[in-house]
């Protein structure tokens, strides 16, 4: 790895432990008077005596339609009135994207900034944005406060053929290859012919390259062929693609090693940000942190996972969070529904009882 891309790394995992670490805990409940409470970090409060018309939660913030239409954004303990109504909106763990009819804004750190006048198609994750400009005809990206060219198209109506990871995006420029647009740059994949395939993370591409069908990744500034057969199946997360190779292999290239998660063929696996939630045998599965932990013999019915967390009811009902390499059990109430909010599980037990899981302690709304 050269030295640029290296230092881009130490500065992704120094960003990425800040933005753990300043995450606030975030939820929205409604009690019995449907009045609307934000759980901030251990505290609630009110923010509405009506109910919401929607709302989305990301890892700092909360965006939401109030009963009346308007657009209205909570983020460090302050209501922020955006505008008297909203086409669409996203939340993502550190960006609100949204649209007012052909406008597209963004919410970044407490400033609402516009991206354009005139938007066409347009993708957001938690670290970038990325939008064709009708108007001028060109493919731009928002990225750290800063907006970047991607590709123009003065012949073209729209560009719509990308995909956007967490903070990497993939583009087929009019030339017809697929490039990556990385912190700033943009580096060459492959002709649109020879991509059989392709899915972004965190700091990750992952890619079948035709005719050969090798299976390779662009991870933080470099390409690296990790089978020559390609993979039944795979999946990307923050810094890591999990593959069931050409044996039945699960196997996982996390933070630069390539890592055999099980000899066994998984039933099932998913991948979400930092964890692996597999099936082998019907034991039911993590890796989580470079190690694999064994959680239950059985796959429960309902299982949620974000971040760090991973959320489950047990055959008993009773709701359990892994976290951290341990699993704890949080309430031995029969749970009747349970949501994850950033690193809140959101639980509803009882009548009307709900209440709030962060970071090790248990927060009662009634």
């Amino acid at each position: 790895m050269n030295v640029k891309y290296s230092i881009i790394l130490v500065l992704v995992m120094l960003i990425t432990l800040v933005l753990q670490s300043n995450s606030q805990g975030l939820s929205v409940y409604q009690d019995y008077l449907n009045k609307v409470y934000i759980f901030d970090n251990g505290t609630t409060k009110q923010i509405d005596h009506l109910p919401l018309n929607s709302f989305k939660i990301g890892n700092n913030a909360i965006a939401y339609e109030d009963n009346a239409g308007n657009f209205k954004i909570y983020q460090n303990n302050y209501v922020f009135s955006v505008s008297s109504f909203v086409s669409e909106y996203y939340t993502s763990d550190n960006l609100i994207s949204f649209r007012l009819n052909s406008q597209l804004k963004v919410f970044d750190n407490q400033q609402n900034k516009s991206l354009t006048t005139n938007v066409g198609a347009f993708a957001c994750s938690d670290d970038i944005i990325v939008f064709f400009e009708k108007q001028e005809r060109i493919l731009k990206a928002y990225f750290n406060g800063n907006l970047y060219e991607l590709a123009d198209a003065i012949a073209a109506d729209d560009i719509s053929d990308f995909v956007v990871g967490e903070d990497i995006a993939v583009f087929k420029n009019p030339e017809g290859y697929y490039d990556i647009f990385y912190y700033g740059e943009i580096i060459q994949l492959l002709f649109h012919e020879r991509t059989k395939s392709f899915k972004t993370g965190r700091g990750i591409v992952a890619f079948i390259e035709e005719p050969m069908n090798n299976f390779q990744v662009f991870y933080q500034g470099e390409f690296f062929e990790l089978d020559t057969f390609e993979p039944k199946s795979y999946k990307t997360g923050d810094n890591m693609v999990a593959y069931v190779d050409n044996n039945g292999y699960l196997m996982c290239y996390y933070y630069g090693e390539k890592i055999t998660i099980s000899f066994d063929v998984p039933i099932f696996y998913e991948v979400h940000d930092d964890l692996i939630i597999f099936n082998v045998q019907n034991y039911f599965k993590v890796f989580s942190g470079g190690n694999v932990y064994t959680l239950e013999s059985y796959i429960p019915e309902k299982y949620l996972f974000n971040n760090n967390i991973l959320a489950y009811i047990d055959e008993h009902g009773y709701l359990k969070v892994f976290e951290d390499g341990k699993v704890n059990t949080v309430s031995y109430e029969l749970i009747k529904d349970f949501e994850i909010h950033g690193d809140v599980v959101n639980f509803k037990y009882g009548v009307q009882s709900q209440s709030m899981y962060y970071k090790g302690k248990t927060y009662t709304n009634n």
